[in-house]
């Protein structure tokens, strides 16, 4: 026993002691990783939690492949792309990813990448597409419609549309994001109704790097109304019609 202790005392010491180690082997990263969900599921599961529509479905694969039919409503970002990571951090990290390929191999390898960007949980295709028209789930054709609204503008461009005194909404778009094309006939239909009292803009922000950066964009889609200007109003992600149109009726 050390000089001068009891042995009540000596407990306290290890106590102490052993309360130390456990804090000092803590690793906030590990602790923050480990908090990520990465979950491998049959197409039965997956279709199930796709279905409940509260996160986005990534197709992993070429666009060769994807142009051959893919699950509906896919986001398609190429995993052999130079720009993935780029691209994956211009989704919205706090909801669910559904993320498949041909044979669940390179969707298991964006599933770690997702991960490592900070994504909260991701679920993967076991068996990827095979293993789903196995099942007998259908697919779709990609839609080929070239979107005649989308622009891609320079930032002196963007500057020079905003001089109106009338509001003018920005949607912050691209065309691989599902979410984006969801989005994309009701801020046309907001467009149509607003007409001569607002300014509608939807911008293709994977041509318009430059205007990206200068607002802060880190996702897709994003809307923004500008008054005079000025930034007034922001929101990331979908969002109900009727309260986008709100937004746009308390500004006029």
């Amino acid at each position: 026993m050390w000089l001068g202790t009891t042995p009540h005392n000596m407990r306290t010491i290890i106590l102490l002691f052993t309360g130390m180690l456990l804090l000092g082997s803590c690793n906030p990263k590990h602790t923050q990783q480990s908090s990520v969900i990465i979950e491998n599921i049959d197409a039965k599961k997956f279709n199930e939690l796709i279905e409940e529509e509260k996160g986005i479905v990534l197709d992993v694969r070429t666009p060769e492949e994807v142009s051959e039919g893919h699950i509906k409503n896919a986001s398609t970002i190429n995993f052999l792309g130079s720009d993935f990571i780029e691209k994956i951090n211009m989704m919205q990290k706090e909801v669910p990813i559904y993320v498949y390929c041909r044979s669940g191999n390179r969707s298991s390898k964006a599933a770690e990448l997702l991960k490592e960007n900070g994504f909260s949980k991701v679920y993967n295709l076991k068996g990827g597409i095979f293993e789903w028209e196995n099942k007998g789930y259908p697919l779709v054709k990609p839609d080929t419609t070239q979107d005649e609204k989308i622009q891609q503008l320079t930032l002196a461009e963007f500057k020079e549309l905003l001089k109106t005194d009338q509001p003018v909404l920005v949607d912050f778009h691209t065309t691989w994001c599902s979410p984006c094309r969801q989005m994309a006939p009701i801020v046309d239909r907001i467009e149509e109704l607003h007409k001569d009292k607002a300014v509608v803009l939807r911008v293709d922000i994977d041509k318009s790097k430059e205007l990206g950066k200068s607002y802060k964009i880190n996702g897709v889609p994003v809307f923004i109304i500008f008054k005079n200007g000025k930034e007034i109003w922001k929101h990331n992600g979908i969002i109900a019609e009727a309260e986008l149109k709100k937004q746009i009726d308390d500004n006029l």
